[in-house]
């Protein structure tokens, strides 16, 4: 299932900022970079695949902290728990039991550092717009002649 995760609003999208290319939380428009192929895994675990293939990794980054970045293949650091909260948003906890975060203000960055879930750490899903969703997951099922 291809979606959108979004934060206050903001769309998370991978993309390359301050020289560096990796999950940011200041998207406004869906586009290539914030669409994902949601994964669905075993016990309520959760990946998500780019446009191109890749994975969202927790990685660590240039300041001694951790983020998210595009990899080749699928591991633990590309596997995320998915936590359903009531208010109908999510939660994304790494490998490291650290949770997905997004920064506020200038920054814009996607951390992945924190202990507890709080409003910085909840995300809501979205739908990826048509147009970007690849054709071969856009056909409709048709239901055979001699089945109806």
């Amino acid at each position: 299932m291809y979606v959108t995760l979004a934060h206050r609003g903001r769309l998370l999208e991978l993309a390359s900022r301050h020289d560096d290319t990796r999950l940011w939380a200041g998207g406004s428009t869906p586009g290539a970079g914030s669409v994902f192929d949601r994964v669905d895994l075993d016990h309520g675990r959760v990946a998500f695949r780019t446009l191109d293939g890749r994975y969202l990794s927790c990685r660590p980054d240039q300041g001694h902290n951790y983020g998210i970045y595009a990899v080749e293949d699928l591991g633990p650091r590309e596997v995320f728990e998915e936590i359903l909260w009531p208010d109908g948003r999510i939660s994304l906890r790494s490998c490291d039991l650290t949770f997905v975060s997004a920064e506020t203000g200038p920054r814009e960055r996607v951390v992945v550092n924190r202990t507890e879930a709080g409003d910085t750490e909840r995300f809501s899903y979205g739908t990826a717009p048509a147009a970007l969703v690849p054709a071969q997951t856009r056909r409709h099922a048709t239901v055979p002649a001699d089945a109806q």
